[in-house]
């Protein structure tokens, strides 16, 4: 059976991970080409073990959120310095998005009604023209809240298509009501996310 990922509960104790737990807590010096050198704690690694289209070999990323003041992220590749994408939470432009996920996939992630997950799609920004940034809501990447193991999957909805203009989506958002939305389980940063001037999102 498929699952629709419209709604999650957000609940801190789900955010378990060695360094609440009274284990020390391993970390990775990841020298990147937007960032610098970040130091990342291994228990927030994302990993894909299909990687993304198109760049299947890279399996392994951090999500990073380097300014405040804004809602967008980076998938930064953990392997390579160079690969990063900009990924927002659908619902930031989207509020009604509520994507039907294959049983396969749902299956594969260990996902259920009750997991909690991280959802983001990933964007297209035309380097002349920022205003004609597009969003893949046809591929979003989904991320298992517990598990920390992602998959960029393809929805079983017809009405999401790979380039979903966001200037059209906030004008449409707000004539609809939205749904609740998937919930991020957080962990305060470490202090070493915070001396690299990057943080980095759990």
């Amino acid at each position: 059976m498929a699952i629709t990922i419209d709604k999650r509960t957000q609940d801190p104790a789900l955010d378990v991970t060695p360094s609440n737990t009274g284990f020390p807590t391993q970390t990775l010096t990841v020298p990147t080409t937007r960032f610098g050198t970040i130091e990342v704690e291994e228990e927030i690694i994302v990993t894909l073990p299909e990687g993304i289209i198109g760049f299947e070999q890279w399996k392994r990323y951090v999500i990073i959120r380097h300014d405040e003041q804004t809602s967008f992220r980076w998938f930064q590749a953990i392997d390579t310095p160079e690969v990063a994408f900009p990924i927002l939470e659908p619902r930031e432009f989207r509020p009604d998005y509520a994507p039907t996920v294959s049983e396969a996939d749902a299956r594969m992630l260990g996902i259920s009604a009750e997991t909690p997950v991280l959802l983001f799609a990933v964007i297209t920004v035309p380097p002349s023209n920022p205003q004609e940034m597009t969003a893949n809501l046809l591929g979003p990447i989904l991320i298992n809240g517990f598990t920390r193991t992602g998959k960029q999957v393809i929805v079983q909805d017809e009405e999401y298509t790979t380039r979903h203009r966001i200037v059209d989506e906030l004008e449409r958002a707000q004539k609809v009501a939205p749904v609740a939305c998937v919930a991020m389980p957080k962990r305060e940063p470490s202090a070493k996310a915070h001396r690299a001037k990057a943080q980095v999102v759990a």
